[in-house]
């Protein structure tokens, strides 16, 4: 139900109307629009961009404020950007979208092919990494909390790759297929508190 209030010459109102339009303040203005109601078919293209964007999201969450890694973010975000959106656009944008759920697929068999896989796991678990997963991805693949830290530790990598000005700080500045235990344990401390 609407709230209409008219005083002196001057109306405004709020709330929705018939089910069909929605009056609301903005800016200081009156302003109407029409009553949409969202749409949630949960199909399973969506379930598999909900996990590749939760992925990329959860993948930035243990980057401590003061931590050793964040001035090298903040140099990556550009354009107004801010680092976090920057770090998960290219996450998204480089690993995990593709057709379907192949590309988040293809990145999730990486990491669990690599050799320090266990390491990530751990170092993980030790950062309070948790998992995201929905009943309706169309991908058989979950976003654990490993597979997480490996997606920011494989987007550092990439980034000095393409570009040795950014992230140029160990372990980033080597192949990320070729880490071992020790560049994991190096990057959870390069992530964490000072």
């Amino acid at each position: 139900m609407a709230k209409v209030t008219m005083p002196l010459l001057s109306g405004s109102a709020s709330g929705k109307i018939a089910g069909s339009m929605v009056h609301f303040g903005w800016k200081g203005l009156n302003v109407v629009r029409q009553l949409v109601t969202p749409s949630n078919p949960k199909t399973a293209g969506q379930g598999d961009r909900r996990l590749a964007m939760a992925a990329a999201g959860k993948a930035i969450k243990p980057v401590a404020p003061t931590s050793l890694f964040l001035p090298y973010a903040r140099a990556f975000a550009t354009g107004g950007q801010t680092w976090a959106s920057a770090l998960v656009n290219y996450i998204v944008k480089t690993f995990l979208y593709g057709s379907g759920h192949t590309a988040y697929d293809a990145a999730h068999s990486a990491y669990n092919s690599h050799g320090a896989k266990a390491e990530f796991d751990t170092d993980a678990a030790l950062l309070g990494m948790t998992e995201y997963s929905n009943t309706y991805k169309g991908s058989a693949n979950v976003a654990e909390p490993g597979f997480q830290l490996y997606l920011l530790a494989r987007a550092c990598a990439a980034i000095y790759t393409a570009d040795h000005t950014k992230f140029n700080v160990s372990p980033c500045t080597i192949a990320i297929g070729s880490w071992t235990s020790g560049n994991v344990d190096s990057f959870k401390t390069l992530i964490s508190a000072v």
